[in-house]
């Protein structure tokens, strides 16, 4: 809760939209911090307003959902010298300021809320506002219009979204999508003639009929020996990719040496349908997000923007997980998923 938040705050909506665009300047961001705000206002993009309860709203979902999967103990662990907590603070910030951003992107693109948008914003609202306790709502500062008008924010950011990438459905086969299942035998070794020699006296035995399985629990040396990837994953070297996805299924490879190690290799499917589809899709939405980011952050570039620097160290956001069972972004999913919902 620094003063230097706000920094991370803009630093986090650049890493977030992709960047500034080249030769941008600290000048060029506009970013003034001054003393002129309006009671409880927290930040302006543009002519949009933030208002602290937003601000909480974002900052206790986020760190709730984040307590109900890791435990509370996770928020007094640190990435590097930073607390979970607070990283988590920037990142609910970072994404309000998004979504205030996303709304005059909006409004320059002639992108509103219909009724049926209007609807089922109402129905998230009426179906959070009731899920809160009465020191939920105390904690956050909220009532029902500000709930419905974040909601409102929220769907036309969705659909700003998908009014700038609707025509952007590239095909992708699947052999650039497949995805395989492979079983792994690591050697590490001293150095990597010691490493080799280790992994033929393997292989010999799987030539002599041991089971994969077995030689795997006596001699892989790593944690784990099953992955699924594709062949634009980052997880592996792509020597390493590229042996793997010559191999059949129940093809076991010689031993290999890639900067892993030396590997043994047993493909145990060479094409996962299932996993191929969605990798699909993934592939898609990437598409979609990177053409989206390029025309989002040349309009967020030139914004004027203006943080309650003041105001925003006063604040003391209750710790702890909010009582409701609810999420803020899981209700707006749940609710804008369902049959007839709009698009």
């Amino acid at each position: 809760m620094k003063a230097r938040l706000f920094i991370l705050l803009i630093l986090l909506l650049a890493l977030l939209t992709g960047g500034c665009g080249e030769g941008g300047s600290e000048d060029d961001k506009h970013i003034i911090l001054t003393t002129g705000f309006e009671e409880g206002q927290l930040f302006l993009i543009g002519d949009s307003k933030c208002f602290i309860p937003e601000a909480r709203l974002y900052v206790r979902n986020l760190s709730t959902g984040y307590e109900k999967l890791y435990g509370s103990e996770i928020m007094d662990l640190s990435v590097g010298n930073t607390l979970v907590s607070d990283k988590l603070t920037s990142l609910a910030l970072s994404r309000l300021a998004q979504v205030k951003a996303m709304g005059l992107l909006a409004a320059e693109h002639e992108v509103t809320l219909n009724d049926r948008d209007l609807d089922k914003c109402t129905q998230a609202a009426d179906r959070y506002m009731q899920s809160l306790s009465d020191r939920d709502i105390s904690d956050m500062g909220i009532d029902y219009d500000l709930l419905l008008s974040m909601y409102e924010d929220y769907a036309l950011a969705d659909k700003v979204y998908d009014h700038i990438t609707g025509d952007i459905n590239p095909e992708y086969s699947d052999d650039e999508a497949r995805i395989i299942t492979i079983q792994r035998i690591l050697i590490k070794g001293a150095d990597e003639s010691e490493a080799l020699q280790k992994a033929n006296a393997v292989y010999a035995k799987l030539e002599q009929g041991a089971s994969f399985d077995s030689l795997v629990g006596d001699y892989n040396e790593e944690l784990q020996s099953r992955y699924s990837f594709g062949k634009d994953s980052s997880d592996f070297s792509p020597e390493f990719i590229e042996a793997c996805f010559r191999l059949s299924t129940d093809e076991i490879s010689t031993p290999f040496v890639t900067p892993e190690g030396v590997s043994i290799v047993k493909c145990l499917s060479s094409y996962d349908m299932e996993q191929t589809d969605l990798n699909k899709a993934r592939m898609v939405e990437k598409k979609k997000s990177d053409a989206f980011n390029e025309i989002y952050s040349d309009f967020v570039e030139d914004l004027y923007t203006d943080f309650n620097n003041d105001l925003w160290e006063e604040q003391k956001i209750p710790s702890g997980m909010l009582d409701t069972e609810e999420n803020f972004f899981e209700v707006y999913y749940d609710i804008f998923n369902t049959p007839g919902s709009s698009s």
